[in-house]
């Protein structure tokens, strides 16, 4: 074989591989979601609440029952939890809550940030929109 049959084969095997990694990592598989009921959505809205007011004084505990209320939610929407299909919003939160070095409280706030970001996409909020607080 010449030099230039090497080279073609080379890159046509280079564009191979880079296909099939691209089609594994760089791409995230679409998640459909089943619908919550009322009683269902009405209900992790209020739990949400409860564990947005006890930030302040168990920030800690608040960001781990906010990861798991979002589970729950992703759960009772039949979301296939696997890690690397989870939300951004879930895996970033999840990122900021366990860095330990540095301001723990910053993390911890920037978590629950997206622990919250993530519930307004997964619960779709009730029809008389109710006025969201807003994290210092």
């Amino acid at each position: 074989m010449d030099t230039t049959t090497l080279v073609i084969i080379g890159l046509a095997v280079l564009v191979i591989v880079i296909m099939l990694l691209s089609s594994k990592g760089g791409r995230r598989a679409r998640v459909d979601l089943q619908p919550l009921s009322n009683e269902s959505r009405d209900r992790y809205l209020t739990e949400w609440d409860r564990i947005e007011m006890r930030f302040v004084d168990a920030p800690e505990e608040a960001v781990r029952e906010a990861d798991a209320i979002v589970m729950s939610v992703l759960r009772e929407r039949r979301h296939p939890l696997e890690t690397r299909l989870l939300p951004d919003d879930v895996q970033e939160a999840r990122k900021d809550a366990s860095r330990g070095r540095g301001d723990r409280t910053e993390g911890m706030r920037r978590a629950m940030l997206r622990y919250r970001a993530a519930m307004e996409k997964i619960v779709p909020a009730p029809r008389d929109e109710r006025p969201r607080r807003e994290m210092a």
